[in-house]
């Protein structure tokens, strides 16, 4: 399938091209020039000056914990476990017990996809995601080695940290783990642990950091291992998040990540503002909006190594786009204030997956089937069947319930 967007303001590594055209062919990227062309295309979308950016990427997610409301009776907690007791032992997970895994899966798939999410880390031993890769609308980033944690407490995912990283390094893979996720000892300590164990180095991906130090910071970024940030769900669960400025001032690549909505936010366009609003109370500057870009677009590609295909628009690149409605005139900016209402369309592939009602006959051009629904008080369209899914999510709990990460009407 061949296809054109023109009229967009493209958000490319070398800055906006303006009045900008994309060509789509086979699924990638086959163009990006300024100008219309004059070339005969089947499909022409014109966005009338709207934003292109690549595909957002979640660094990461527990979609199987797509469901609400968030749980921390004893808050703030000095690490993760006793958190989850509290989680695995309330109602509300007992709840979330009624949904089938494949529910789940759609729900969080829906909730990064219509805040224009293309890519989610995923992280989870495999077996449990693998029946969903092909089905969902999103890309489950599947290719990674894992540990849960670094303590002795750590739940049993993956055959141990060095094992891991081996095979991270023999496979080209990410090695993700959460780390220091509380303040006890073995949080403090958790990055010379795994230091101990041969698995701190460029394959390695640290999730949370709360109890980073300098001279964590220091193994971190001499290593040249990547960090992913969840502040949302880091104040939420224990009153404190990384100390980021540092981390970013050492040259670390900081990627965001939204957490489960079990304890971090809604979706990724929340987790920006959230990050923003708390660099901006706790250090008295801005974030540089650019930087957040960078953030969830090529620095979780360079992470979670996809960025050959993934994380910009390049010619040659798979063809991921998400396409915002500003009134901000810098695309940063753009980003950074955008909501749910802001999403006018969302492309995986090459193929749509949500917009705007209005685009309607693209889908159908595009062969893609979906659903008519309402989101932000603007009618939208959504691939798949989100209303099926909400009904099927009535009837195994016997009501309608509110997930407000994913606000269909």
């Amino acid at each position: 399938m061949e296809w054109e967007i023109i009229n967009a303001n493209a958000v490319t590594p070398s800055g906006v091209v303006q009045d900008a055209s994309i060509r789509i062919k086979g699924g990638r990227i086959q163009s990006i020039r300024k100008g219309k062309s004059t070339d005969s295309i089947p499909i022409r979308i014109n966005l009338g000056g709207l934003f292109v950016y690549p595909g957002l990427i979640n660094a990461h997610d527990h979609l199987l914990g797509s469901y609400l409301p968030k749980v921390g009776t004893n808050r703030p907690y000095t690490n993760w476990l006793p958190w989850d007791n509290d989680l695995k032992s309330s109602v509300i997970f007992a709840e979330r017990q009624q949904l089938e895994p494949e529910q789940l899966y759609f729900l969080g798939s829906y909730k990064n996809l219509i805040s224009g999410v293309t890519s989610v880390l995923d992280h989870v031993p495999h077996f449990v995601q693998e029946p969903f890769l092909d089905r969902v609308p999103v890309r489950i980033l599947n290719r990674y080695s894992l540990s849960h944690s670094i303590c002795s407490y750590s739940l049993g995912w993956g055959e141990g940290p060095t094992q891991e990283y081996e095979k991270a390094k023999r496979e080209n893979l990410p090695y993700v783990t959460h780390i220091a996720e509380g303040f006890d000892e073995e949080s403090e300590n958790a990055v010379r642990t795994l230091q101990s164990l041969g698995a701190l180095g460029e394959h390695t991906v640290l999730v949370h950091g709360l109890a980073f130090d300098e001279e964590d910071i220091r193994s971190v970024a001499k290593a040249k291992a990547h960090f992913v940030w969840c502040p949302e769900s880091n104040l939420f669960t224990f009153g404190k998040t990384a100390e980021i400025r540092a981390i970013l001032e050492s040259g670390i690549n900081v990627s965001l990540g939204t957490d489960s909505p079990f304890s971090g936010s809604l979706n990724l366009l929340q987790e920006i503002k959230n990050a923003r609003s708390f660099f901006r109370d706790e250090y008295g500057e801005d974030l540089d909006p650019k930087t957040i870009f960078q953030m969830v677009t090529s620095h979780p590609a360079k992470a979670l190594r996809v960025s050959e295909n993934l994380g910009s628009l390049e010619e040659g690149k798979i063809a991921d786009l998400t396409v915002l409605s500003s009134d901000k005139t810098d695309a940063y900016e753009a980003l950074c204030s955008a909501d749910l209402g802001s999403v006018r369309l969302v492309v995986k592939e090459g193929v749509p997956q949500y917009g705007d009602l209005a685009l309607k006959e693209f889908f159908d051009e595009t062969g893609v089937i979906g659903r008519e629904i309402r989101i932000s008080e603007t009618d939208k369209y959504l691939a798949g069947d989100p209303l099926g899914l909400v009904e099927s999510v009535t009837r195994a709990l016997g009501y309608k319930k509110d997930l407000a990460f994913f606000p269909v009407g």
